[in-house]
């Protein structure tokens, strides 16, 4: 699992601080810092049908607050796959993102 954490808040022009990292405290989950955007950018350029629509997540075009959920598998090679779980805000698609896990896993 990776978070990538960006800056799009006032509050978030540096990394995210201790404060924040334990929302995410699996220690499965590998923490990034991306201030320019450049997966953001690259997910919304490389969305496609049959991936769905986001219902939020955008502020001055860049998504935010998104999760991505990939099938097992799934490869990024000259695009991103395409994602079976592309919505947020993440706090309010917890449940959403938990099912669709426990869905792939128990394939």
């Amino acid at each position: 699992m990776f978070a990538v954490w960006e800056p799009i808040l006032p509050a978030d022009a540096r990394k995210p601080a201790d404060a924040a990292l334990p929302l995410l405290s699996d220690p499965r989950v590998l923490h990034f810092w991306d201030p320019r955007h450049l997966l953001a950018k690259q997910m919304a350029k490389d969305a496609r049908a049959p991936q769905p629509k986001p219902e939020c997540c955008t502020r001055d075009g860049i998504l935010w607050d998104l999760a991505a959920v990939y099938p097992p598998g799934a490869r990024w090679t000259a695009a991103l796959p395409t994602a079976v779980l592309f919505d947020g805000a993440v706090v309010r698609k917890r449940t959403q993102i938990q099912s669709t896990l426990r869905g792939l896993l128990a394939r």
